[in-house]
Parts: C-alpha cells; sequence; structure tokens
C-alpha cells in the first residue's frame, strides 16, 4: 500500500478559498500525517510532476520556500486533511487512503508487537548453555502465530520476513545446542545399550546350555524391564531391549516353573500388555500436557492484551474472537487429559493386581520345591533307618558262631 498522496485542494471557506498543493505522507510509527502545503506561485504544475513522479516513489524532492508543515493524528473519525483543508472533488481518495493508512498502522503495531515478543525470546535463547525442548516448543508457537496473521494477510510481506528471518536464527541457534546435546545423549545411550545387551547375552547363553540359575535371571530380567522405563536410549535401540527382554521372560519362566498352567500364562501375558499401554499412554499424555500448555500460554497472552486500554477496536474484536477459540479448544483437551489421566490409573491398578498375582504364583511354587526337598531328606533318613534296622536282626554267621 501507498503511504503518499499528492492533490490539489483549497484552503479556508469558499469566500476566502486559496488554490493549495498538497503532498501527504503517512508515518505509521507514529501514528499520524504529516502534510507539505504549497500555495501561490509555488504551487504549480511543475512541481505537483515532481511530487508525483518523484516524491512518491522516495526520490529527493527540492522543496519551494515558503511551505507549510503540518502534523495530523490518525483516527477513524477524523480526516487525513488538515484543520481548515479540503479537496471536495477527491473526497472519495481520501476516505480510501484513510481507511488504507488506518490498516496500515494496526498492521505495523502488531509487527512492533511481535517484534518485542521475539526481542525477549532472543534474549532468554542467547542465555541458555544447552538445549531446551520447551523453547523449542515457544518458537514453534510464535511461528504458527506468525503464520496465521500471515494467512489473514494482517502483516506486510516485508515484516513478514523480517520476523521469518530473526525467528529462523533462534531456531539454527536452538539445533546447535540440540546437536550438542544429541551427541551426548547418543553416546550415553549406546553405553546403556552395550550394558544391558551384556546381560541378555549371558541370559541367552544360559537358555542355550540350560545351565540353571533361573530365578537369580528371572530377577535380572525384572530389574532390566524397570529400568528401561527410565534410562537413556534411542527409540530403536529401546524396542529392540524391550523385545528381548520379553522374548528371554518366556523363556526364562518356562525353564523356572516348567509346564506354566494356563492362568499364569496368560497373567504375563495380561502384564507385558499392561505394560505396554501405560507406556504409550504416558507418552500420549506427555504429548496432550504440552499442548494444552502452549494453548494456556497463548489464552493468557490475548487475555492480558483484551486488557489493555491502549487497544484498538479493531485489535480487541481480533483478540476477542481469537480469545474464544483458543479457550474452546483448550476446555476441550483439558476434558481429553483428564480422561487421559483416569485411564491410566486404572491400568496402573489393574497391573498392580497382575503381578500380585504372579508373585504369589511364583512363591508357592518355591515353596512346593522346598517340600519336595523336605519329603527327599526324609524318605532318605528312613531308609537309612531300615536298613540299619535290618542289619541289626540278622547277625552274621561269623557272630553266631
Amino acid at each position: 500500500m501507498k503511504t503518499k498522496l499528492v492533490l490539489w485542494g483549497q484552503k479556508g471557506s469558499e469566500e476566502t478559498a486559496e488554490k493549495v498543493l498538497m503532498a501527504i505522507e503517512l508515518n505509521a510509527n507514529a501514528n499520524c500525517v504529516e502534510s507539505l502545503i504549497f500555495s501561490g506561485e509555488s504551487a504549480n504544475e511543475e512541481l505537483s510532476d515532481q511530487l508525483m513522479n518523484n516524491w512518491r516513489k522516495g526520490e529527493a524532492v527540492a522543496f519551494p520556500e515558503g511551505h507549510e508543515q503540518i502534523k495530523t493524528e490518525l483516527s477513524a473519525s477524523g480526516s487525513i486533511l488538515p484543520d481548515g483543508f479540503s479537496a471536495a472533488d477527491k473526497e472519495d481518495l481520501i476516505k480510501r487512503t484513510q481507511t488504507e493508512w488506518l490498516f496500515i498502522v494496526l498492521s505495523t503495531k502488531l509487527f512492533q508487537t511481535y517484534e518485542s515478543e521475539l526481542n525477549e525470546l532472543q534474549d532468554r535463547v542467547e542465555k541458555m548453555s544447552k538445549y531446551n525442548k520447551a523453547m523449542w516448543e515457544e518458537l514453534k508457537t510464535f511461528q504458527t502465530k506468525i503464520q496465521t496473521q500471515v494467512q489473514e494477510q494482517n502483516l506486510f510481506r516485508e515484516h513478514t520476513n523480517i520476523l521469518r528471518e530473526r525467528l529462523n536464527e533462534l531456531f539454527g541457534s536452538l539445533k546447535k545446542l540440540r546437536e550438542v546435546e544429541d551427541s551426548a545423549f547418543e553416546s550415553a545411550a549406546n553405553e546403556v545399550f552395550q550394558r544391558m545387551s551384556t546381560i541378555l547375552n549371558q541370559i541367552d547363553e544360559a537358555l542355550e546350555k540350560n545351565s540353571g540359575e533361573w530365578a537369580k535371571f528371572f530377577d535380572k530380567l525384572k530389574g532390566l524391564q524397570a529400568e528401561l522405563k527410565t534410562v537413556k536410549l534411542t527409540r530403536e535401540g529401546r524396542n529392540e531391549i524391550w523385545a528381548r527382554i520379553d522374548k528371554s521372560f518366556k523363556e526364562v519362566k518356562e525353564r523356572r516353573f516348567g509346564s506354566v498352567n494356563a492362568q499364569n500364562a496368560n497373567s504375563g501375558s495380561i502384564e507385558t500388555r499392561l505394560e505396554r499401554r501405560i507406556e504409550g499412554l504416558k507418552q500420549a499424555i506427555q504429548k496432550m500436557d504440552s499442548s494444552v500448555s502452549r494453548d494456556q500460554k497463548d489464552y493468557d497472552f490475548l487475555f492480558k492484551k483484551l486488557s489493555n486500554s491502549n487497544a484498538t477496536q479493531l485489535e480487541t474484536q481480533l483478540s476477542e474472537v481469537r480469545a474464544k477459540m483458543i479457550h474452546e479448544r483448550l476446555e476441550s483437551k483439558k476434558l481429553k487429559l483428564a480422561d487421559m489421566n483416569k485411564t491410566l490409573a486404572d491400568l496402573e491398578s489393574r497391573l498392580a493386581k497382575v503381578i500380585s498375582k504372579t508373585a504369589s504364583a511364583e512363591e508357592l511354587k518355591a515353596a512346593e520345591a522346598v517340600a519336595d526337598s523336605a519329603d527327599d531328606s526324609i524318605n532318605l533318613v528312613a531308609e537309612e533307618t531300615t536298613e540299619s534296622t535290618e542289619n541289626n536282626d540278622n547277625p552274621s554267621e561269623e557272630n553266631a558262631e
């Protein structure tokens, strides 16, 4: 949109009207209109051509001496012409220009607001010593906000390019920090993967040789299973270790307890399925919680903006509509999050019951093994006693003589 206007008009009333040439320019940052008024001999066609063909394009023009300079505040109810000046044959042009300039001012203020937000984000990023995912999400939210304004054509291209360029620089800074963290993470994850793989290799070797000590290996697998939920591993590494633990669990249980009854086998299967569902649900809850936090920040920002008495009616209306949209989306997500947490509590309760039931079955099996061992000892003592009695009742022939 153009921010300069050149037109012929008049000064004063019809009785005392004086023909003038007006060069009017919008100062969007100051929200005002700056007018240059030329009258008398200086108001000629030559100067009009220079203003139209050069000044409006931003080229320098030598203004004649004796012209007036007037500043007028831009408003929706006023006029862009200074008080006491008129241009009767250009009223439509003046009204259209005034509306366009009001939009330019509002868009410029929006750009300045975003620049201020970006300055705060930049300060926080520059102070960071390590990658922060929450900050990355904030930048993505800000990026989405800019894109929304671009789609609604509320920002000019040059302003959009400035914001995007600065935002990309902040993304680049975070990417560098993430690369350092990813390198350290991969190194630590590889160590954990190798350590767990070594334990699982030992268990696989024991299974292959049928070397026994199944109770010990069973406990090791339980420990690995619990540790897997918290240790640092890549997604591929975690999936591989999980699959190996699950496979070894089944084989060790079979070797330890022999032929497991259908109920225990079913309990083990239920336990595994519940653990996987819980893990997946926790990840989904974490993502939903992050989404709720982002929407809440957007809503809080808009709510604060609505309370700003300096906001124009247009800005207020835009903010009210956007705040309502975000609030409705936020409430829907909160309901879903509450339902997910309720489901998680139910699954964890069911898992605890299954584990307790499985542990009781294992204790019963161990007690039976101890009882069997005790029975063997009793039988052995009885056999030795019987043999001793038979020897006493049947003396040797040598003693008989």
